[in-house]
This record gives structure tokens, C-alpha cells and sequence, in this order.
């Protein structure tokens, strides 16, 4: 039988679908030639659709969900730990709702259709990523490679007296002088 379970809440209803779904990025990287090359720009976290139905008899479970869709933490979006079997066998372990929340009414059914995604909390991809950048950034430390730093604001330096001019100097303002005369 089917389940999903958000933190302790244990989705309600009957007849669970759920679908999963992941978007790699790439650009084309062939120019003006005839090339399939693509360049990858990394994978995107993954995504779970969810469809589930609840009986008219059972609108407290409707009503539950929904506060469970609309819950805050620290003023952005709850995220939840996710127990089901597509998006753990997937490597989905936390995520956060995203997208609609639909209810649909199902009159011959006797029942609402409800429906909403759940977007990955940070997915594999980005722990790595995480991962790496302190890495390359050790790397290039030991390497003798400069880590970047934020930049200091710049000083001013200290009024110096004007240096004599040669006469090269002096011809050559001489020269910009007529140039700029015949403008």
C-alpha cells in the first residue's frame, strides 16, 4: 500500500500517485555548426507530484492537510522529511511544498481530487557542489593560487608634489595644444 508521510503527518486519503521528476539544464554548445554538443549547467533538485483522494465524509483530513501545505518556519516555507518509497529510492529525503495546492471536487466519486508538488530541499547535486567549493578553495590556498578576498575600500594616497616636466613632456603637450586647436 502506498504512503507518504511528511515529518509525523501521515498523508490522508486513498488511491496515492505520485511521480518524480528531475530537470537537467544544458546550453547548446555548438555555435553555428550542426553539433548536438551541449554544455551542462548542472541538475536542478527533483520534484514529486502528488495526487491523492479524500472522501466528503473525511473533510477534517482536508482541512489538515491544507494547515500541513500552508505551514511557515521562520517565515519561509516548512520543510518537511519525506518518507515514501519513489522519492527515497530516488534519493529525496527533504523537501518543501512548491507549485499549487488544487482540491477538485469529484461529485461521482464522492470525493475531493487533491493535488501538489514537493520540491527537493537541498538535493544531492548541491550538497556536492557544497562539498567542492571548500575543497577548490583549499586546493587553490595550498597551491599558492590567491583565494579571492573582499577588496578593501581604496586609500587615498598621499598629495605628492608634482614631478618636473622633461622636455620631452613639454613637446609633447606642446603638440596636443595645436592639435587641439584645429578641432
Amino acid at each position: 500500500m502506498p504512503y507518504l508521510r511528511l515529518d509525523d503527518f501521515t498523508v490522508p486519503g486513498f488511491d496515492l500517485l505520485v511521480s518524480l521528476g528531475m530537470k537537467f539544464k544544458d546550453a547548446d554548445a555548438s555555435g553555428d555548426s550542426s553539433s548536438t554538443a551541449k554544455a551542462s549547467k548542472g541538475a536542478k533538485g527533483k520534484k514529486l507530484d502528488v495526487k491523492i483522494k479524500i472522501r466528503f465524509t473525511d473533510e477534517k483530513d482536508l482541512r489538515e492537510l491544507t494547515r500541513v501545505a500552508e505551514a511557515k518556519e521562520k517565515g519561509d516555507q516548512k520543510i518537511y522529511t519525506v518518507t515514501n518509497r519513489t522519492a527515497n529510492a530516488a534519493g529525496m529525503r527533504q523537501a518543501r511544498f512548491s507549485g499549487e495546492f488544487t482540491v477538485d471536487e469529484q461529485e461521482n466519486a464522492r470525493c475531493w481530487l487533491v493535488s501538489f508538488a514537493l520540491a527537493e530541499h537541498k538535493s544531492n547535486p548541491e550538497m556536492a557542489e557544497a562539498r567542492e567549493t571548500p575543497q577548490k578553495a583549499a586546493a587553490a590556498q595550498h597551491q599558492g593560487t590567491p583565494v579571492s578576498a573582499p577588496e578593501a575600500p581604496p586609500r587615498e594616497a598621499p598629495a605628492e608634489e608634482p614631478q618636473p616636466l622633461t622636455d620631452f613632456d613639454k613637446w609633447l603637450m606642446d603638440v596636443n595644444q595645436k592639435i587641439g586647436a584645429f578641432e
